[in-house]
C-alpha cells in the first residue's frame, strides 16, 4: 500500500508541474514534447543521494499553442534517501563533467522535499561525473553512475509505449479545438530503500487544463499507473 501511494503521488506532482503549448498534424506524441530527458547520473551514501538529468526542454513555456525553440539543461536535485524535507540550509555544488567544472548553489524545489539547480548544459554520453555537495556539518563527495544505462527501456521506447496508450485521448483533445504539450521525466521511486527502481511519467495537459499522464517502470515497461 505504501509503495502504491508514494506512486500515485509521483504522478501527482508531476501532472501539477505542467504546462501547455501547440499542436501539429499527426497525432503522435514526440511532436508535442516540449520537455524530455535522456540521461541520469546518480549516487548515495547512508543519507542522502542525488541525482543529474540532461535533456532538452522549451525555453518558455507558455500556453500560447505553439512549441517553442528548446535548450539543453541538466538538473542538478539532492534528496534525503528516505525522501524526508532536507534542513533550511545553504547547499552548494561543485560538479566535474569530464573535464568541465560547474559550481553554484542549490534551490529549494517547492513541489517535493529536494534541492536543485539546473546547470543549463548538454551532458555528454557516457560521461564521467563527480559531484560534491557541502553544507552545514557535511560534505557529499561521489562519482556518479551512468544509471540511464542500466534501463532496460529507453526514452524512444517509453514514449512509444505512451503514444499506444494516451494517443487516442490526446485525438479527443486535439478534435475539441485544445492544444496539448506533453513531458517526458525519470522518476525515483523512494519506496525502494536500494533507490534503484525508475519510472518513465509521460504526461499532457491541454490548454483547457485537461491531463493525462502515465508512469512507465523502466526496466520492465509494465505501466504502474495511468490517469487519463
Amino acid at each position: 500500500m505504501k509503495k502504491k501511494l508514494i506512486i500515485f503521488a509521483l504522478l501527482a506532482i508531476s501532472i501539477f508541474s505542467l504546462t501547455a503549448c501547440g499542436k501539429k498534424e499527426e497525432i503522435n506524441l514526440a511532436n508535442y514534447t516540449i520537455e524530455e530527458r535522456d540521461a541520469l547520473y546518480t549516487a548515495k551514501d547512508d543519507i542522502y543521494s542525488v541525482s543529474l538529468s540532461s535533456g532538452l526542454r522549451e525555453i518558455d513555456y507558455d500556453l500560447d499553442g505553439v512549441i517553442n525553440e528548446k535548450t539543453n539543461f541538466a538538473l542538478l536535485t539532492f534528496n534525503r534517501n528516505n525522501n524526508q524535507p532536507l534542513a533550511n540550509d545553504t547547499y552548494s555544488y561543485s560538479v566535474k563533467i569530464n573535464e568541465d567544472i560547474k559550481t553554484g548553489f542549490l534551490d529549494k524545489n517547492p513541489t517535493n522535499n529536494s534541492y536543485s539547480s539546473d546547470l543549463e548544459i548538454e551532458i555528454p554520453t557516457n560521461s564521467t561525473v563527480e559531484v560534491k555537495i557541502s553544507f552545514t556539518g557535511y560534505n557529499f563527495n561521489q562519482t556518479l553512475t551512468n544509471t540511464y544505462s542500466e534501463f532496460t527501456v529507453d526514452k524512444s521506447t517509453a514514449l512509444n509505449i505512451a503514444n499506444e496508450h494516451l494517443c487516442e485521448y490526446v485525438k479527443n483533445i486535439l478534435n475539441n479545438n485544445s492544444n496539448i504539450e506533453v513531458v517526458m521525466k525519470i522518476l525515483k521511486d523512494y519506496s525502494d530503500t536500494e533507490l534503484k527502481t525508475y519510472y518513465w511519467y509521460v504526461g499532457a495537459v491541454s490548454t483547457k487544463g485537461e491531463t493525462l499522464g502515465i508512469l512507465i517502470d523502466a526496466n520492465s515497461g509494465e505501466i504502474i499507473a495511468k490517469k487519463v
